[in-house]
């Protein structure tokens, strides 16, 4: 006896229907499902960078078709750091190495960063495709502290955070540190930074710049 087919019988039907029975087993209100793709804003995209917001859009569309309101989240990752030049950009952008890309000027002075004008391109991708998205900007999370709540619990429970890092993945370095990266405000840079104290109390996080290795570069600290 063969099993109920979803929607189409597709995989992303199967994974509509897991995420759905999911969320009723959390109690979570299923008002509005969403799906997330990353936008990577640190380099040109490329197929694999639209392929992957083509599959959320995808399990978005079957959470839709099985009755339940559902949005695919595009989230660009414009806080991360430069870890290199891509090839064909100007040289002149080694100076940021390791500078949020949000923080770093367009070289062609057309939006606002390096970072907007690499997720502009994959945006216009992606609704030449006809996927409807919700655009969300990493550094405007930031900024109206929307993300305030989640990183005071992850590091309220730092050390429980960096155990559950090692396990999984073997790294030990949060262990030692926590997982959180401080932009340092005397070299602008992400990576250089080591946070090291949390003061809840404070709302601030203790770190030192002592700089670090990117893409097999020396980096120095501020």
């Amino acid at each position: 006896m063969t099993g109920e087919i979803l929607g189409h019988g597709t995989w992303y039907d199967k994974m509509a229907a897991e995420i759905i029975t999911r969320e009723k087993s959390l109690g979570r209100s299923l008002n509005m499902i969403r799906t997330e793709s990353g936008i990577g804003a640190s380099g040109l995209p490329h197929i694999g960078s639209l392929a992957d917001a083509a599959r959320s859009h995808a399990v978005a569309q079957a959470i839709r078709e099985q009755g339940y309101n559902s949005e695919l989240v595009a989230f660009s990752d414009d806080m991360d750091g430069l870890r290199k030049v891509p090839r064909g950009l100007p040289s002149s952008l080694k100076k940021y190495i390791g500078h949020p890309v949000s923080m770093i000027p367009d070289p062609w002075g057309c939006h606002e960063s390096y970072g907007s004008h690499m997720t502009s391109l994959l945006l216009e991708a992606i609704e030449k495709c006809g996927i409807d998205y919700n655009f969300k900007s990493g550094v405007e999370m930031y900024r109206k502290g929307k993300l305030k709540d989640e990183i005071e619990t992850l590091l309220s429970n730092a050390k429980r955070v960096g155990e559950i890092i090692r396990e999984e993945i073997g790294q030990e370095k949060y262990v030692e540190v926590l997982p959180y990266f401080a932009i340092c405000e005397r070299c602008g840079r992400i990576y250089t930074t080591k946070a090291y104290d949390f003061s809840l109390k404070e709302g601030r996080v203790f770190y030192k710049c002592e700089g670090t290795e990117i893409s097999g570069r020396k980096v120095e600290g501020g």
